[in-house]
């Protein structure tokens, strides 16, 4: 029995060992999911403009080819696309675009250029795509989280057709000159790209061929004579490569080869190929300066040929084009809105310590505690296009709070506005005197013995005065004292004191208005009569609105917040209750699981050893 209940007592202790060792787990899930929970990537943008039916596609000789159903594979078209991001959307660095091709094109080469800002030079991003795919990747910098109206661009890239013709292509010509940019090896490595292309992917060689004699007629004293463009040199690494043979079904092939003498002089190059019967094809090489892309996207190569009984009536020269183009550009406007303070009856005096809060059109909150300089103003950058409106949430000492809201739009048109707000100064009522037709009790001198307390120190006093409930107050002595109401201050215990940062009460303007506002604070101890305007219900003005980003009056700090998906800003309260996210939630489960699992463990350990 003993060694029975020893076994048993192994056997308890090795599944709490295993049960401890189970719920450190389920905590560190509790850590890990919280970790992973906050980790955010970076987001795909969605662009207008950038779909594969946006791009407008032109052939070599720059005719519009965008709506050509089949474009050949032996030819390099050039796409370009005029973007624009969405008004409302938030963006920020490492965030991408995606950019689609037609169906008709492809990728030729892998492509990486930056994209800039036409008149400054910032990069706005980076244009990224692999050779033989029909999308590429447009990666953002911070460039449009200060400039953030007007945000639109432009792309251009170069890419090959889809559509092998070589079976219908028709013979019509006796000499033609065609060219392209020679790429590197599918599977090259980095140091065999390099000999191919520069480091932002542009070609280093150009290859150029020339077709003379499809219809293989007899030609005598046959010279070729060829003229290079500007921005290229002949490639003096390679030699000119002669072949002769026959043309049908749209392509040539090769039966043999020729070393006819050739001389170079300066951007020219004559060849001499004497007479022929066959169809020659001849392949040269030049060099592209680094300097033509920044002047040109377009290098050309012109031929003619001089013979006896040659073309048949068909033109004896003929034209090469390649273009290249991989750029881009874009640009966009500071969003921002400058708030200027005066006193309204005295308009060349500005008002330093006003408060503001600043919301989008739909009340949203994006910036509180927005406060005026000294020179009565403040500015608030980075505003995205769209409504919004300023509302005054503190006055300047001295000064009446005027909570009329402030509308304004930023848009293309205007991305920096301007905007006049007015204070008042108060108005210094004249001392409240009791009525001296009996003696005021003594709850009107001091606090009640039954419990009432002081005003909180945070509010102003009021102006109301308490008399015994048997004495009939009169009116004070001057016309242009304010009245008060009249409460028994013994009758029952006051409530608690307002947690109001304004005064319980107003003074009365009768030559405005005679309506009421409802009372400020949790208590009200007198009337309120209203000032001339109402004040709105979307904020209260009783208190500030909450503050999420401390900011002095000229600060240019990000305003792009992307808590909850909210272009703008947040809308929510610190002192508001939220249901905690998914990360959040796993974590507070594992914690509970993890944290039971552990205490039933010891339960059961301890119930054993006993």
């Amino acid at each position: 029995m003993q060694s029975q209940s020893r076994e048993g007592n192994r056997v308890s202790r090795r599944f709490f060992v295993i049960l401890f060792v189970f719920s450190l787990l389920v905590s560190a899930l509790a850590f890990t999911s919280s970790k992973a929970a906050t980790t955010s990537a970076d987001k795909s943008i969605p662009m207008i403009g950038l779909k594969g039916n946006d791009a407008t596609i032109t052939d070599m000789n720059g005719h519009d080819v965008t709506n050509e159903p089949k474009l050949s594979k032996d030819f390099i078209y050039t796409l370009n696309y005029h973007w624009r991001v969405p008004d409302q959307t938030v963006i920020a660095a490492g965030d991408t675009a995606k950019v689609s091709l037609p169906a008709t094109v492809v990728i030729q080469t892998d492509l990486s250029f930056p994209v800039k800002d036409p008149k400054t030079g910032a990069v706005i991003g980076k244009f990224s795509a692999k050779a033989g795919s029909q999308t590429a990747l447009l990666t953002f910098t911070d460039f449009f989280s200060h400039s953030t109206v007007g945000r639109t661009g432009t792309l251009t890239f170069t890419a090959q057709g889809t559509y092998d013709d070589h079976e219908h292509h028709q013979v019509g010509w006796y000499i033609a000159k065609s060219g392209w940019a020679v790429l590197p090896p599918a599977n090259a490595s980095a140091a065999e790209k390099a000999q191919y292309v520069d480091s932002l992917g542009r070609p280093k060689i150009l290859q150029w061929e020339i077709t003379v004699n499809p219809q293989m007629v007899q030609v005598n004293h046959l010279v070729l004579n060829d003229t290079l463009g500007s921005g290229q040199t002949f490639d003096a690494t390679r030699k000119i490569q002669v072949e002769t043979g026959n043309y049908s079904q749209g392509a040539f092939h090769q039966s043999g080869t020729m070393n006819p003498d050739y001389q170079i002089k300066g951007n020219q190059i004559k060849i001499e190929l004497g007479n022929i019967n066959q169809t020659i094809k001849i392949d040269l090489w030049t060099n592209p300066s680094p300097a033509s892309f920044a002047q040109t996207t377009t290098w050309t190569n012109q031929v003619s040929a001089e013979a006896q009984n040659q073309g048949s009536g068909l033109p004896t020269d003929a034209k090469g084009k390649i273009v290249w183009t991989d750029n881009g550009s874009g640009n966009g406007k500071v969003g921002q809105v400058t708030l200027i303070k005066r006193d309204q009856d005295h308009p060349k005096k500005v008002l330093a310590g006003a408060v503001f809060a600043l919301y989008r059109a739909n009340h949203t909150l994006v910036r509180a505690n927005l406060t005026t300089d000294t020179q009565g103003q403040l500015t608030v950058r980075q505003l995205l296009a769209g409504s919004y409106y300023f509302v005054e949430t503190k006055a300047p000492n001295g000064y009446e709070c005027n909570p009329t809201p402030l509308p304004f739009t930023i848009n293309t048109q205007h991305p920096q506005v301007t905007i006049q707000a007015n204070d008042r100064a108060s108005a210094t009522p004249p001392p409240v005197k009791p009525s001296t037709s009996s003696m005021p009790s003594a709850s009107a001198s001091k606090p009640s013995e039954s419990g009432s307390s002081l005003p909180s120190p945070s509010s102003k006093p009021s102006t109301s005065v308490s008399t015994p409930s048997a004495s009939t107050p009169k009116r004070p002595s001057t016309s242009s004292e304010p009245s008060t109401s009249v409460s028994s201050s013994s009758a029952s215990r006051p409530k608690g004191p307002s947690t109001s940062s304004e005064p319980s009460t107003s003074v009365s303007d009768s030559s405005n208005s005679s309506s009421k506002l409802p009372a400020t604070s949790s208590e009200s101890s007198t009337s309120v009569s209203s000032s001339s305007t109402l004040r709105p219900k979307h904020p209260s003005t009783s208190s500030e609105p909450p503050t999420f980003i401390s900011d002095s009056s000229n600060s240019s700090a990000e305003l792009l917040s992307k808590s909850n998906n909210q272009p703008g800003g947040m809308n929510h309260s610190q002192n508001q209750r939220h249901l905690p996210d998914t990360g959040e939630r796993l974590e507070i489960a594992a914690a509970m699981l993890g944290s039971f699992l552990a205490l039933i463990g010891v339960v059961l350990f301890v119930k054993v050893r006993k």
